[in-house]
C-alpha cells in the first residue's frame, strides 16, 4: 500500500498573438481627405502572429477624433482573412470595410483610425491610431431676433453651410422643445417643433425661416410643447443625416441652448355688460409676449353660469367668435345678442326697460334697477389644436391663477390640459375645486454624462450614478407602465406586485410610502391599490402624463432619490461585486455599463441563470467577457431587449471606451 497520491493534469498551451497593421492604402487616404462619395472603402491589411490560417472573427471599431474627443463606431460581421504566412486583410460581409461619412460623423476637421480585436483566446486589441485626415464642411448658422424682440412668433433664420460631399446626403434640420424646466414632464423622444429636409443630391440649400413656437414660418399652428410647459420655452436644434434617401439617420450637429423665452402672459381679461348694436357683452384683454407679425387668433365664448348648470350644457365651440391680437397684444370683441337702436318693425312696442325693484329701507322708499345678468368669457388659441382637437392652454399662456382660471367642460379647473381660460369674473361666479397639492414633475431630459466622464480609476459616487440612471429611466412620481408593460414608479423602480412579501418590499406598491398629493396626506392602502389597478388597466408605453390619474398617488422627490440610493448601495453594487470580484478595478466606463444593465434588467437576470445548454449564464458572452476584461467583446454583447436603441448604443460606447482605456496600459 502506498501512502502517496499520483495523478496527471493536462495543460493547453495557447501561443501569444499579435497584430501589426500595414500603412494605409494611398487611395483610401486620398478619398478620406477629399471624398467623392459618402461611402469610402478603407482596406485594412497587416500581419498577424500565431493565428491559424483561415477566417478569424473580430470586433472592428472605427475611431473618429475631432478635437480632444474620440468617438467609437463598432462594425458588425468583421472577419480577418489570415493567409498561411500570417498576412491578413479584413472583410465585412465579404467586402472591404466601408467608412460612412454620415454614420461615422466625419464632420469638420478630424482624424480617423480603427481598432481590431480578434475573437481568439487571449488576443488583445490592436489599434491603428486616428491619423487619417478629413475636412468636410457641415454647419448651420443662425440669425436670432434682438433680445427685446425675442417673442412668440418672431422669425429665426437658419443658414446651412454644407460642403459638396454633404450635399449628397439627405439632411434634416429639426427644432426641438428641450423641456429643461424642473417642473415639466418631458417627452421620451424630443418633440419636433419645426423641421426641414434637404434631399440627397440637392445642390441648392437656401436659408429657412422659423417662427418661434410654431411649426413653420407662418403662425398658423403652435408647436406641441407638452401640457405642463413651465414658465418659459426652451428650444434647441439638431441636424440629422442619412447617406441615402430613407436610410437610417445619424445626429450630426446639435445645439441645445438655442432659444429660451418666456411664455406669453395673460395680463388682462374681463367682460362688461353693455347692451348695444354690437352685442350684449363687451370683452377686452391683453396678452404680452407675442410678436406683432404673429397676428395670433383667439377663440372667445360667453359662459352664463345658469345655462352651464342646465340639463343641456351649451357647446362653447359652436358659439365662439374669432378675433385677432393687435400689434400691442390687445383684443376686444362683443358677445351675445345684438340690440339695435332702431326697430325692425316700426309698429312693434318698444323694448321694455329693465324693471325696477322697490326696496324699503328705514329712511326712505327707493327704486333700484334689477341686477345685471351674470356671465364671464373664456378664450383659447385655435393654433393650439392637436389632431383636430382643442389644445391645452396652460402650455401656451401664462396667467395669474388667483385672478384667472382654467376652464374645462362646464366648470373651472386646475387641469393642465384644460382648453379654455376664463376672464377674471369667472373665479367669483363659479366655484373652483380645491387646488391639487400634487407635485408637478416629469421625466428628466438631461442627456447621460459622456462615456469618458470622470476619472476612470476612482469610485463612482451616488450622484454620478443618479445622473446616469435618470437620463434613461426618467423620474415619474406616480405609477405608470413602461415600454414592456411593467407598472413602474420613480426612477425606473418596477412594481411587480401590489402586496408586500416583507416589511420593506420595494417591489410592491404597498411597500412604498405613497402620498395622496391632492390631500397632502399619506395614501391609504385602498388608494394605493386602486391606483395600481387603474394603471394596470391602461395601455403600456403611453406618455407619462397619460398616467397622471386623480387622486394623484405619488412619491415625493426625497423618497424617489432615497429609494434609488438604497437599491444601488444595498442591492445592485453588492450583487455586481459578488459576480465580478475585480469590479472596483474595472475602468469607470465599464462599471457604469454594468450598473446600467443590472439596473435595467434586475439582479435576477444579470448575469442570470443559463437558459441554453453549454452556457453558464443568461448573459453568457457578456459576463465572461467582463470577467476577462475583454471590453470590446462586452460591447458587442450588451444589448438588452425592450431597451431603447439609443440607450443600448450608449452602453455599448461605454464598454468600447473602457477597451480604449485598458489598451493604453499596454
Amino acid at each position: 500500500m502506498s501512502a502517496g497520491y499520483r495523478n496527471s493534469i493536462s495543460f493547453v498551451l495557447v501561443p501569444r498573438t499579435s497584430i501589426t497593421f500595414n500603412s494605409m492604402d494611398t487611395a483610401a487616404t486620398r478619398n478620406l481627405a477629399s471624398p467623392g462619395e459618402l461611402l469610402i472603402d478603407v482596406p485594412i491589411r497587416g500581419k498577424g502572429k500565431n493565428f491559424k490560417p483561415g477566417d478569424v472573427k473580430c470586433a472592428l471599431t472605427w475611431l473618429v477624433k475631432i478635437g480632444e474627443k474620440t468617438a467609437s463606431y463598432p462594425v458588425d460581421d468583421a472577419v480577418m482573412k489570415v493567409a498561411p504566412d500570417g498576412q491578413f486583410h479584413v472583410e465585412v460581409a465579404g467586402k472591404s470595410p466601408v467608412l460612412d461619412v454620415v454614420a461615422q460623423r466625419l464632420v469638420g476637421e478630424g482624424l480617423v483610425g480603427f481598432s481590431l480585436t480578434p475573437d481568439f483566446p487571449h488576443s488583445e486589441m490592436a489599434t491603428f491610431p486616428p491619423s487619417l485626415r478629413f475636412n468636410n464642411t457641415c454647419a448651420i448658422h443662425t440669425k436670432l431676433p434682438k433680445p427685446e424682440q425675442m417673442l412668440l412668433g418672431s422669425l429665426v433664420t437658419f443658414s446651412p453651410d454644407f460642403g459638396w460631399i454633404f450635399k449628397k446626403a439627405e439632411l434634416e434640420l429639426r427644432v426641438i422643445e428641450v423641456d429643461d424646466g424642473s417642473t415639466e414632464i418631458a417627452a421620451t423622444v424630443p418633440r419636433s417643433a419645426f423641421s426641414h429636409r434637404w434631399d440627397a443630391g440637392s445642390w441648392w440649400s437656401g436659408d429657412r425661416n422659423w417662427a418661434i413656437g410654431f411649426t413653420g414660418d407662418s403662425c398658423e399652428q403652435l408647436a406641441d410643447v407638452g401640457e405642463e410647459e413651465a414658465g418659459s420655452y426652451e428650444f434647441g436644434w439638431q441636424l440629422w443625416g442619412a447617406s441615402r434617401a430613407g436610410g437610417p439617420q445619424t445626429l450630426l450637429l446639435e445645439k441645445r441652448d438655442f432659444i429660451r423665452l418666456p411664455k406669453p402672459k395673460l395680463e388682462e381679461f374681463k367682460i362688461e355688460y353693455d347692451r348695444s348694436w354690437h352685442g350684449t357683452w363687451e370683452v377686452s384683454g391683453k396678452i404680452s409676449g407675442v410678436a406683432p407679425r404673429a397676428h395670433l387668433m383667439l377663440d372667445v365664448a360667453l359662459v352664463e353660469p345658469a345655462a352651464a348648470a342646465g340639463a343641456e350644457p351649451p357647446d362653447y365651440r359652436a358659439s365662439r367668435i374669432q378675433i385677432a391680437l393687435d400689434d400691442e397684444g390687445v383684443f376686444e370683441a362683443y358677445l351675445g345678442e345684438r340690440h339695435l337702436p332702431w326697430k325692425a318693425d316700426p309698429l312693434a312696442p318698444s323694448e321694455p326697460a329693465p324693471p325696477l325693484i322697490a326696496t324699503a329701507p328705514q329712511e326712505s322708499l327707493c327704486l333700484i334697477p334689477q341686477a345685471e345678468p351674470q356671465a364671464f368669457a373664456i378664450l383659447s388659441f385655435p393654433a393650439a389644436a392637436r389632431d383636430g382637437k382643442p389644445g391645452p392652454m396652460a402650455a401656451y399662456l401664462d396667467f395669474d391663477e388667483d385672478k384667472f382660471s382654467a376652464f374645462k367642460g362646464q366648470g373651472l379647473s386646475w387641469d393642465p390640459d384644460a382648453d379654455w381660460i376664463c376672464s377674471q369674473e369667472g373665479v367669483s361666479l363659479m366655484t373652483r375645486p380645491p387646488k391639487p397639492k400634487r407635485r408637478n414633475s416629469g421625466l428628466t431630459t438631461n442627456p447621460a454624462p459622456p462615456v469618458d466622464a470622470g476619472d476612470q480609476k476612482t469610485v463612482i459616487t451616488f450622484e454620478e450614478m443618479w445622473l446616469d440612471i435618470i437620463a434613461w429611466e426618467g423620474v415619474v412620481p406616480y405609477m405608470y407602465r413602461d415600454t414592456v408593460g411593467h407598472v413602474t414608479v420613480g426612477a425606473g423602480n418596477m412594481l411587480s406586485r401590489l402586496e408586500k412579501n416583507a416589511p420593506n418590499d420595494v417591489m410592491a406598491a404597498k411597500g412604498l410610502p405613497f402620498q395622496n398629493m391632492d390631500t397632502g396626506k399619506p395614501a391609504t392602502e385602498a388608494e394605493i391599490a386602486k391606483a395600481f389597478t387603474d394603471v394596470q388597466n391602461l395601455p403600456k408605453a403611453m406618455r407619462a402624463t397619460d398616467y397622471a390619474l386623480r387622486p394623484t398617488i405619488a412619491l415625493t422627490d426625497q423618497t424617489i432619490r432615497e429609494l434609488a440610493r438604497k437599491r444601488l448601495v444595498d442591492e445592485f453594487l453588492p450583487h455586481l461585486v459578488t459576480k465580478f470580484p475585480n469590479f472596483h478595478s474595472y475602468p469607470r466606463a465599464a462599471r457604469r455599463g454594468l450598473l446600467d444593465i443590472v439596473y435595467n434588467v434586475g439582479v435576477g437576470k444579470f448575469p442570470g441563470k443559463a437558459n441554453k445548454p453549454g452556457k453558464d449564464y443568461l448573459f453568457d458572452t457578456l459576463t465572461k467577457a467582463a470577467m476577462a476584461r475583454n471590453w470590446a467583446v462586452a460591447a458587442e454583447n450588451c444589448h438588452t431587449m425592450g431597451t431603447p436603441e439609443n440607450r443600448n448604443a450608449w452602453r455599448k460606447a461605454l464598454f468600447l471606451y473602457a477597451a480604449t482605456v485598458e489598451a493604453k496600459k499596454t
